[in-house]
């Protein structure tokens, strides 16, 4: 049985608000699993001596046209979060407790919360905010609070991230499919043509 896909990515990064909504779907059509890694950014760019696209002026002006574009080409939702980079750190910590316990409600929640990120606008800090998202899912803020201090969770974060290290992530979202990286939303056909066998 072929190994799943790596999907490394954060609740804060716009394009993989796309590929979290995108990819199992994808995977699904090859017959693949898909091993979800919320790492963060931050830290990665830090890692990598990146500097970070908010903090360059150019860039950051094209990627605020060309995320509701790529949004709107594959019939998603846009809105920008007030704050940005949204706080995400809450988030990071659920996703990894929920995936140590069902690994297709990580997928469900963060499904749901990245979708709140960018699709709404909405602030995703606190557990409040984060149960509000995730009612159909019936985390309590009292659950997302306890998931929010789970030592295990926020060990995965780390770990998480020197993994992407060693597997050469440079930004969000990241794949690796049999050894081979593909970076960005826009890669999701080039995954697409190479999960079809094609070289």
């Amino acid at each position: 049985m072929a190994e799943p896909i790596k999907f490394y990515f954060d609740f804060n990064s716009t394009f993989s608000y796309i590929a979290i909504q995108r990819i199992d779907e994808l995977a699904a059509k090859h017959g693949r699993n898909v091993d979800w890694r919320a790492i963060s950014l931050g830290h990665l760019f830090q890692a990598q001596n990146i500097t970070p696209p908010p903090s360059l002026p150019a860039k950051f002006k094209y990627l605020s046209v060309d995320f509701p574009r790529s949004c709107a080409m594959v019939g998603l939702p846009c809105k920008m979060p007030a704050s940005f980079p949204p706080d995400v750190r809450l988030a990071r910590y659920v996703f990894w407790h929920l995936k140590a316990k069902d690994e297709g409600l990580s997928h469900r929640f963060s499904k749901l919360v990245s979708a709140a990120i960018f699709g709404r606008g909405e602030d995703m800090a606190t557990a409040a905010q984060l149960a509000q998202a995730c009612g159909s899912l019936g985390l309590t803020e009292a659950a997302i609070d306890a998931a929010g201090s789970d030592s295990a969770a926020k060990k995965a974060v780390v770990n998480a991230l020197d993994g992407a290290v060693a597997d050469g992530m440079i930004g969000a979202p990241f794949f690796v499919v049999d050894g081979e990286a593909f970076w960005g939303a826009d890669r999701l056909d080039q995954l697409d043509w190479r999960l079809s066998g094609k070289r």
